[in-house]
């Protein structure tokens, strides 16, 4: 999937191929990110972080869903632990998961309850949780022992409660993402015009041209 794709800053791409000579197992050469993952650069810097830093990672995580949109891609993993920060910027990776996408009508299947709080096999959804997770600084439902009654819960509709502080427009959206109802939550160039609207600190969007869109794959940015 990775050697598929082609270069954005927002994703971390393969570089090479090469073989374990004592196993004989295939071991992909991959970007280094001076930051490790998401989760552990939240744990680490969050009491560094303003509101500004923290809508740019949102905002940068989005604009690599997009990129993957526009090439027909399903990450299936979206969570915490795949995506990685270089340079204080985030960018996707693992796609161990991903699949083409060439049927909008086709279904996502992530295994299980897959990583519990971002459980929902949805592009979407899954962002809105990792938007709260960078307001919040730490995993969802982290004191969350069982996780097979939380995977129900979640699928009923349970949510993180919202972080003092959060600016209101970030709440919504974050909220509007994590909509029971698919049909409900935003496509993915509506979050982008979202950060859009925000540009407070967000020097790096640029205009987004939606007329460049293909309006008919809203049901599948919804996912």
């Amino acid at each position: 999937m990775h050697l598929q794709l082609g270069y954005s800053d927002r994703i971390i791409h393969c570089l090479g191929i090469s073989i374990d000579p004592t196993t004989n197992k295939y071991l992909l050469i991959m970007q280094y990110a001076d930051g490790g993952d998401l989760q552990n650069y939240l744990k680490t810097n969050f009491k560094n972080l303003t509101w500004d830093d923290k809508k740019k990672l949102a905002f940068q995580i989005a604009d690599g869903l997009n990129y993957l949109h526009n090439e027909d891609v399903l990450h299936r993993d979206l969570h915490s632990k795949n995506i990685v920060i270089h340079e204080n910027n985030a960018k996707i990776t693992d796609f161990g998961i991903s699949k083409i996408q060439n049927d909008q009508n086709s279904t996502v299947y992530m295994g299980h309850f897959g990583v519990i709080p971002y459980m929902e096999p949805k592009h979407i959804y899954s962002f809105g949780v990792l938007m709260w997770e960078i307001s919040s600084g730490y995993p969802p439902f982290k004191d969350s022992d069982d996780k097979v009654s939380l995977g129900f819960t979640i699928n009923n509709g349970t949510r993180e409660i919202t972080i003092p502080g959060t600016p209101i427009e970030y709440e919504n959206l974050y909220k509007n993402c994590w909509n029971k109802e698919p049909g409900q939550r935003p496509v993915i160039y509506e979050i982008l015009n979202e950060f859009k609207r925000m540009n407070i600190g967000i020097e790096s969007i640029k205009e987004i041209g939606l007329d460049s869109q293909d309006k008919n794959l809203d049901d599948l940015c919804r996912s």
